[in-house]
């Protein structure tokens, strides 16, 4: 195959369908744009024109023709930026050094998928230093139980176990049913697929959620079989309120519409899904009238768990404290992966390819632990233990028959020699 001159083509697009073009995740996406409307209509109002649109034409027009206005803006963003993390912590304006990064972010990516060249290392000297790491948690086990105790139906049950047993991020929780995976255990044998004839004795042990799919970002994350069981609960709900089947392509959170009675509400039968907003709008409700949130005491700007990463820190800690059968870091790198993180270093997604199944076995070390329900979990310890009782009489049945083959073994042997030694006996 070759090029020809006349095969070069000048590819004219407008600045934002580029912007757009680099950013797989409809999540980082949504975010990304708020972030850089935000920054281009509002902060950069006196400098630029326009719609949003016409903003970002005029900045990557005014960047290209001359690359040092464009470095003395963003300069000028940080030192503005910087001067809001030097506030008291009690002004509304103050804005803590470890989200300094983020304003930066859309222009980036703006600016790259642009061909405007900007030496970045010079924007990331001027940022602030992370001297005041939030020392937030995660939620616990007890507190995730009342949250359940709480929850308006299947739906809002679904949504406290995939975020508790999965740890996914808020974007990761648009998901389709296409995306959910069962993992089954057929005589001590895991598979992704079975036979009919293996449905009498498969067993679901856990659950694969295909996150971001079809994005460079894309990985497998994990769920409890308690969860997987609140996810068809919520799945037959569905189906029976709108009277057909679910499809592989329906969301699987999606928006409720009122009943009959105007206040109570039902599965939309027009499955639109929930966007990770909404998703955190719910559960936010949820932690109110469970009596868990309350509102902020004054100068505090945070609370100590975060509303939807709460989650995702129980399952880290969780899953990091879970004894494994692998080695240290082996397991650590695998913990990783299922978090959607790169690995310990950014090559180790690239030398250490893990199978998917791996992955689970890994992952069902931590389901004990992930299990929210007290009576599933003493359900999965007794029958471990029942598991570990069977395995130790099998194994010392075996030494037993074993001994026996080599007492047998001994008796024939002196047996004979006794007879050789009577033979010889004789003879003489």
């Amino acid at each position: 195959m070759k090029i020809e001159l006349s095969d070069i083509e000048s590819v004219e697009k407008n600045p934002l369908e580029l912007f757009y073009e680099g950013l797989k995740s409809p999540a980082t996406k949504d975010r990304y744009t708020r972030i850089l409307n935000h920054t281009l209509c509002v902060v950069f109002e006196k400098v630029l024109t326009g719609t949003f649109e016409e903003r970002a034409s005029e900045l990557v027009k005014n960047s290209k023709i001359n690359p040092e206005w464009a470095m003395n803006l963003l300069l000028t963003y940080s030192k503005k930026l910087k001067e809001r993390t030097n506030l008291p912590k009690t002004d509304k304006e103050y804005l803590n050094p470890s989200s300094f990064g983020n304003f930066f972010k859309p222009l980036k990516k703006l600016f790259d998928m642009n061909g405007v060249p900007v030496v970045w290392k010079r924007v990331y000297a001027t940022y602030p230093e992370l001297n005041n790491q939030n020392s937030g948690r995660g939620y616990t086990r007890d507190e995730i139980q009342k949250f359940l105790e709480f929850a308006k139906g299947p739906i809002d049950k679904a949504i406290i176990l995939v975020a508790s047993s999965s740890g996914i991020r808020e974007g990761g929780m648009n998901l389709k049913w296409e995306n959910v995976l069962p993992v089954y255990k057929v005589d001590d044998k895991l598979l992704l697929e079975i036979t009919e004839s293996q449905v009498p004795k498969a067993k679901v042990v856990c659950g694969i959620l295909q996150i971001y799919d079809g994005t460079p970002e894309y990985y497998p994350a994990f769920i409890t079989p308690e969860c997987y069981r609140a996810l068809m609960n919520w799945k037959t709900t569905w189906e029976i309120e709108i009277g057909r089947p679910i499809r592989p392509v329906d969301p699987i959170f999606i928006k409720e519409e009122k009943g009959r009675d105007g206040e109570s509400k039902r599965p939309s039968k027009i499955p639109i899904m929930l966007k990770p907003t909404a998703i955190k709008q719910r559960v936010t409700r949820l932690l109110v009238e469970s009596g868990y949130r309350i509102p902020l005491q004054k100068g505090k700007r945070r609370h100590e768990v975060p509303t939807m990463n709460g989650f995702r820190r129980f399952h880290n800690k969780t899953s990091k404290e879970t004894v494994s059968e692998d080695s240290a870091l082996g397991s650590l790198i695998k913990k990783e992966y299922m978090m959607g993180h790169t690995g310990l270093v950014k090559l180790d997604r690239n030398y250490f390819q893990t199978h998917v199944l791996e992955l689970v076995e890994e992952y069902l070390n931590v389901v004990p632990h992930l299990t929210i329900s007290n009576e599933e979990r003493n359900k999965i310890v007794i029958k471990n233990l029942k598991t570990e009782k069977d395995k130790a009489l099998e194994e010392s049945e075996d030494i037993r028959h074993q001994f026996s083959h080599r007492i047998r073994k001994q008796n024939r042997r002196i047996e004979e020699l006794e007879r050789k030694l009577d033979e010889l006996e004789k003879k003489r």
